[in-house]
């Protein structure tokens, strides 16, 4: 019968036996940085706004109460749990013509500084994962849209612009809503 001493030298020389023939652990890449975002279209565009500066996701409210003396992109306002959240056609303010109402309108929640807004918006498609170092340039998009981008990127072949939720808060066409 072995003994304790005897059987910790087995274990200390299997040990070594094993430290010597063991492969190393994969020397892999870190994964790559991903940017993710929410894809929408809005007229023939498809955008793609930070995750981070979208609330959340919501259907078009069945009752929307029209705010008078109002610019045309300027649909209203809504009840969402108890807080009236004013909803603007993202479409008419950039490029004039009203959103066409379709049950794959969806409602972009924006809290810009705990002051929320819906943008209505043609269509929600979900949200899309992008390697960040792969952001480009925004395509030319025109002047109403360009200062409200932060580039895009580019997923089989199709240009993505990053649309600014925020930078549209913060543009003063966008604050004189009243006719």
């Amino acid at each position: 019968m072995p003994t304790g001493t005897d059987l910790l030298g087995a274990l200390q020389a299997l040990e070594l036996r094993c430290r010597t023939h063991a492969a190393g652990l994969p020397r892999g890449e870190p994964p790559p940085e991903m940017w993710h975002g929410v894809l929408f279209r809005v007229a023939e565009n498809a955008l793609v706004a930070p995750l981070g500066e979208i609330g959340e996701v919501l259907d078009v409210p069945r009752a929307i109460t029209r705010v008078p003396f109002t610019k045309p992109w300027v649909i209203g306002v809504a009840n969402h749990r108890g807080t009236l959240l004013p909803i603007f056609d993202l479409q008419a303010f950039l490029f004039g013509g009203a959103t066409a109402r379709s049950a794959r309108n969806g409602v972009l929640v924006i809290r810009p500084d705990e002051f929320p807004f819906g943008l209505l918006v043609g269509e929600v498609v979900g949200i899309r994962h992008f390697e960040a170092a792969t952001q480009m340039a925004a395509p030319d998009l025109g002047p109403d849209l360009e200062p409200l981008t932060l580039g895009g990127f580019d997923l089989g072949g199709e240009a993505y612009p990053i649309f600014s939720p925020l930078h549209l808060a913060r543009d003063l066409r966008f604050g004189m809503a009243a006719a």
